[in-house]
């Protein structure tokens, strides 16, 4: 490959990087999600991932805010938003990162709040993927495809568990 190799692969990735951004903005939106800021980072970029595990609205004023930060709460969408992971990956959708809001692991003594995140509270569960170096037009063309639909199957099969379990 060569240095002028090198250079022309961080040349193509550089070109593809924004059209990157604006596509991954484009599915996030469409089903209610919004790209996550974060300048310095120029290869990898997230999504959140709320509406995958969000509560029914709230019976009484604050009830959902509370809800939403309640730890058997967060324990019991950590498992569904990693089923999204899951998804992806059993869909040929490789590189995601895929991180549940407020997940903690124990490791001897240690307890990690926020496992997996860059942040041991952040507000959102989300999605990382990467505009790496050496990726071509149709690999992301092809990733943006399979993501959009991975989520619209995932909704479905939400949906369909909730009809299901309120009859």
């Amino acid at each position: 490959m060569g240095l002028n190799g090198y250079k022309r692969l961080l040349r193509e990735r550089e070109e593809m990087v924004e059209s990157f951004s604006q596509r991954l903005e484009s599915v996030a939106k469409k089903h209610g999600e919004r790209l996550l800021s974060c300048q310095s980072n120029t290869i990898s970029f997230g999504i959140t991932l709320d509406g995958l595990a969000r509560k029914p609205p709230p019976q009484t004023e604050g009830e959902n805010e509370k809800n939403n930060d309640d730890e058997d709460y967060l324990k019991s969408i950590a498992r569904e938003i990693s089923s999204f992971g899951a998804m992806l990956f059993s869909r040929c959708v490789s590189g995601t990162r895929v991180i549940p809001r407020g997940e903690v692991k124990k490791m001897g003594d240690y307890k990690f709040v926020g496992f997996g995140s860059s942040t041991t509270h952040y507000r959102h569960a989300y999605m990382t993927a990467a505009c790496a170096i050496g990726v071509s037009q149709q690999e992301l063309d092809e990733f943006f495809i399979r993501l959009d639909k991975t989520l619209t199957e995932f909704d479905s099969k939400k949906k369909k568990n909730k009809e299901a379990s309120d009859e």
